[in-house]
């Protein structure tokens, strides 16, 4: 019986927006991005927009994290409703999915699961899994698992290498080998969703198995730490007092860019022992969604309660000048390096996490309170932290363990 083609059913777009209220009474509607979501306020509440079968707002609530539940859920509803009204043959034989259905049933999937804390994968996520597997479709000219080969697997690492232009025109720098690893690791899950093991080493898979493929390394680097001078030069040239005391907490505790990027006032402690909090809250979830307490350093804390004084109804400590949360602190660290006379390209915001963490065990805190401080779940990761003195520390270290120490001449003999 030969097989009939049933026409692709187009998803319906449904997109998340918050409704905004100004202190006159008006509101209006902004487009909620990803990766950095704006909270409601008091007056406010999120919104789908949807055009099905006409231009439809639909009021989801104050809670993030239930209106982009809502937000998929719907999505699925009006595609279910797509395909009810859609003409089905009588009888036909199933065909093979193709790699674009497969596709769409892995990101469906993916909405559906949830973390250990039981809390769904964030919508950046599911949305970079959508992008790598879509240039991955595009970059083998597979069309169905069949298709799939071991060298074809091989080039696509390749291209990943030398830097490519995606479907909808984004570049993409060449990767390091570490970045290879992790998409090979993300690509590999939606593989094995398609019936095929991309590692043949893997024992007792029950896949079809590619042969030849060139598996790439976890490429672990050596955590870097800044020195001291380095450091010096670099808030030296910084003459904006925000952007100083953000990157003077980014060295003195620690944080990743989107913990600091979202902090509150609500988050410190500044009088008796001041400490920061860095925690989940509505609209942000850290990157283990689990919430630490880090102590302050006095001078800091000081500093900090003085900006607080100019600033008494900002929610923010860092935010952009409408009251934001800002997202170009990357931007700002490298234009510092250059205007201090360094070299960008070695300034890079996760450095003054090794660098706090190095310079703490360096000067005598147990490693125990640093994977505390810095929300490890094993003391190993910590220690990975303690980065190498560099090569003129080093010298100086030598002569200090050995300098004093005597040779029997008979024995340097």
């Amino acid at each position: 019986m030969p097989l009939v083609k049933i026409p692709a059913i187009k998803a319906p777009t449904v997109s998340l927006y918050i409704r905004i209220t100004d202190e006159k009474g008006r509101r209006h509607y902004e487009r909620v991005r990803p990766r950095s979501p704006q909270p409601c306020g008091p007056r406010d509440n999120y919104a789908l927009l949807y055009y099905v079968p006409k231009m439809t707002w639909e009021q989801v609530g104050r809670d993030y994290n239930e209106a982009v539940r809502r937000r998929a859920a719907k999505e699925d509803e009006l595609l279910q409703a797509a395909r009810e009204q859609s003409p089905q043959p009588d009888t036909t034989p199933k065909a093979p999915s193709s790699l674009e259905e497969l596709r769409s049933a892995f990101v469906a999937m993916k909405r559906k699961e949830r973390k250990r804390d039981r809390t769904p994968l964030d919508e950046y996520t599911i949305r970079a899994y959508e992008g790598l597997i879509r240039d991955f479709i595009k970059i083998t000219k597979c069309q169905h698992p069949g298709d799939i080969t071991g060298d074809r697997v091989n080039d696509w690492m390749l291209v990943l290498e030398d830097g490519y232009v995606g479907p909808d025109g984004k570049v993409h720098k060449p990767a390091g080998p570490r970045t290879v690893y992790n998409l090979y690791v993300n690509i590999s899950c939606f593989l094995r969703f398609c019936g095929v093991e991309p590692n043949p080493n893997t024992r007792h898979s029950g896949l079809r198995k590619l042969q030849g493929v060139n598996v790439p390394g976890k490429h672990e680097t050596d955590p870097e730490a800044f020195s001291q001078e380095e450091m010096d030069k670099f808030f030296f040239v910084i003459t904006d007092e925000r952007d100083a005391l953000a990157f003077e907490l980014f060295l003195k505790s620690g944080p990743r860019e989107q913990e600091l990027a979202n902090l509150e006032w609500t988050d410190l402690n500044l009088n008796g022992t001041p400490s920061v909090a860095y925690q989940c809250k509505e609209g942000f979830r850290t990157k283990t969604g689990k919430s630490r307490r880090v102590p302050l350093e006095r001078g800091l804390a000081d500093k900090l309660a003085a900006r607080h004084e100019k600033n008494p109804d900002a929610r923010y400590v860092f935010p952009t000048k409408d009251g934001k949360v800002e997202g170009h602190f990357l931007r700002l660290m490298k234009h510092y390096a250059k205007l201090s006379g360094q070299d960008p390209e070695q300034f890079w915001l996760h450095k003054l996490r090794d660098t706090f963490a190095t310079w703490a065990l360096r000067r005598g805190v147990d490693i125990r309170t640093v994977q505390h401080w810095l929300g490890h779940s094993s003391i190993e990761m910590t220690q990975r932290y303690l980065a190498p003195e560099q090569e003129d520390q080093q010298q100086m270290l030598v002569n200090k363990a050995f300098g004093a120490v005597a040779i029997c001449p008979s024995a340097s003999a």
